[in-house]
């Protein structure tokens, strides 16, 4: 038997880059002198052992045989496979590579080639018959900005599209790849390339619904609503780079689905009388809006239900902490209930930085028009500060001695509840009218 290290351990070393893991393949075994050796079996479906003290994963080498469209769909056979053989059933050339225990590569379909030339390229034929292949090229794409995907590989990905195999996916194996495609360095490649090949419509149709959707130039010279929300994830990237991934990955997410509703906008706010763009959207953040939409959206790919009470805060209140310097203490109060009060605050140290993150990003995710087409990064966003203090404010306000003092004097518990939101409501906006009042801010 030999072993081989093989796959992204392979990929990422070449490229001069920290592999997360090691995993092998070995030619030559078999199931019984794996165990035998001490190896752990872990594999369900296929032949792979964990080591019995480093817990480095070991896979003989197989080769695999389509039996349906489906992810799951196939027939695998080990006794005498080639290492070769093993490397070419696999995804793209720069994971097809292998590294023997004296460093020497095995590249036998161009691998380093692709990686010299920064190309991202289907390993063989067998690539149509995987459907996920489709989303981890697009994924491989989003962690490796700088590479571009062939187009040759473009069109197969197209042709399992219009074979309707994605249908077969699970929907937690899309949400396992969107989830590492959303913790990737440039996330909006991953749906780019989806929608170029077909797939968002199918697994994402609330967001490819934003293509073509027209917004007013003034506020969103870099074009069509879904253009703004991949401006919009590009920003909250770029925000997020140095937080843990747990709050990467909502921020993301939520910059992902904060116009949702823009797709529901009747066409009479969207085009004039003579077909002039007005390009406007007024409610578009109301939660009858675009609830349907984020809720269908989170159920088909099993979207975790903190990420979607998440992108739900930051879409109903984005408008308002935009214009927070404008926004009744009603609308104060109501960005306060839809976060989800005193013990959501308390529960999660970093909610309301989080929020008014993903609101910045929003804010940044556009152009200026200019013959140089200048960023929108150059505004600052004093929001941000203006609603974390008001929302703190707001908490700051105890409901127990407002409650026992109405009570005391013989009132009804319903009237002091309802002077506890009002003292909260005035302690909000004092501190909106003392730090940020008469502020114009950009919107």
């Amino acid at each position: 038997m030999k072993r081989y290290r093989v796959g992204g351990f392979v990929r990422d070393t070449l490229l001069g880059l920290e592999p997360k893991d090691v995993d092998y393949v070995v030619v030559g075994s078999s199931p019984e002198e794996m165990i035998d050796l001490g190896f752990k079996e872990v594999g369900a479906h296929f032949p792979v052992f964990l080591h019995p003290d480093t817990q480095d994963e070991y896979a003989l080498a197989r080769f695999e045989q389509s039996t349906g469209d489906g992810h799951r769909d196939f027939s695998f056979r080990w006794k005498g496979v080639t290492l070769e053989q093993d490397l070419g059933r696999r995804d793209l050339t720069i994971n097809a590579m292998a590294m023997d225990d004296d460093g020497k590569i095995i590249d036998p379909l161009g691998g380093q080639a692709d990686l010299k030339s920064k190309t991202l390229r289907h390993a063989g034929e067998a690539f149509v018959e995987d459907p996920l292949r489709v989303l981890r090229v697009a994924r491989f794409a989003a962690r490796y900005p700088a590479f571009t995907v062939a187009q040759e590989t473009l069109d197969l990905m197209e042709q399992i599209v219009e074979k309707g195999m994605l249908q077969t996916l699970s929907a937690e194996r899309v949400w396992a790849e969107t989830e590492k495609a959303l913790l990737s360095e440039s996330p909006n490649r991953y749906f780019n390339i989806l929608r170029y090949v077909g797939a968002l419509e199918v697994l994402f149709p609330e967001v490819d619904a934003l293509s073509g959707i027209p917004q007013r130039v003034d506020y969103h010279a870099e074009g069509d609503a879904y253009f703004h929300t991949m401006c919009v994830l590009e920003e909250a990237c770029t925000l997020t780079k140095d937080l843990p991934p747990a709050r990467q990955l909502r921020i993301r997410f939520a910059a992902l689905v904060h116009d949702l509703g823009k797709a529901k906008t009747p066409k009479k706010y969207l085009w004039g009388m003579d077909n002039e763009m007005l390009g406007k959207h007024p409610g578009h953040e109301a939660p009858e809006v675009f609830s349907p939409l984020l809720d269908a959206l989170c159920n088909r790919i099993r979207v975790p239900g903190y990420l979607r009470k998440f992108g739900a805060t930051v879409t109903e209140a984005h408008q308002i902490i935009h214009k927070i310097s404008q926004v009744s203490k009603k609308g104060l109060n109501r960005v306060y209930e839809t976060i989800g009060g005193n013990r959501a605050i308390r529960m999660d140290d970093y909610l309301l930085s989080d929020i008014a993150t993903a609101c910045y990003a929003d804010s940044l995710g556009r152009l200026i028009l200019g013959p140089d087409r200048v960023p929108y990064q150059q505004r600052s966003y004093p929001q941000a500060d203006y609603f974390v203090g008001a929302m703190m404010a707001l908490q700051a306000v105890e409901a127990g001695p407002i409650i026992l003092k109405h009570l005391e004097k013989g009132g009804q518990q319903t009237k002091a509840l309802e002077l506890v939101v009002e003292a909260r409501r005035k302690a909000a906006q004092k501190y909106i009218d003392e730090t940020a009042g008469g502020i114009d801010f950009p919107r």
